[in-house]
C-alpha cells in the first residue's frame, strides 16, 4: 500500500498546483484540505508518508499537526508566502518552501526528507 503525502492547503489554486506537481512526481496525494481540523482527522484516519502544511490557515495556525505530525515522527515540511512566522521558529528543523519557489524546491525537498 502506498502511503500518501497529506496535503493541508486553504487557497484551492495553490492547493490544485501542489496536488499536480505531487502526482506528475508519482505522490499520491491525500488532500487537500483546507482547515485544520480536517488535517488533523486525515491524519487520525490514514499515517501519511510525510505531509506538506501551509502555515497559515484562514482559520488558525498549523501548529497542532505539526505537533502530531512530530510524534508520529512524520516528516513535513512548510509552504509558506512568509518566513517570519511563530510556526518557523517554533518549528526550526523543518524544511520551508516559498510558495513563490514551488516548482524549483517542492519536489526536491520532499524527495530529500523521504530518502
Amino acid at each position: 500500500m502506498v502511503r500518501p503525502i497529506l496535503l493541508v492547503e486553504d487557497d484551492p489554486d495553490v492547493a490544485a498546483l501542489i496536488s499536480d506537481m505531487l502526482e506528475r512526481a508519482d505522490y499520491v496525494v491525500d488532500g487537500a484540505y483546507a482547515t485544520l481540523s480536517d488535517g488533523m482527522e486525515a491524519l487520525a484516519k490514514s499515517m501519511p508518508a510525510a505531509a506538506v502544511l501551509d502555515i497559515r490557515l484562514k482559520r488558525g495556525d498549523i501548529d497542532l499537526l505539526a505537533d502530531d505530525l512530530d510524534l508520529y515522527d512524520i516528516p513535513y515540511l512548510f509552504c509558506s508566502g512568509t518566513f517570519d512566522h511563530p510556526s518557523v521558529r517554533r518549528h526550526p528543523d523543518v524544511p520551508l518552501v516559498s510558495k513563490l519557489a514551488l516548482g524549483r524546491n517542492l519536489i526536491s525537498t520532499l524527495q530529500s526528507m523521504l530518502h
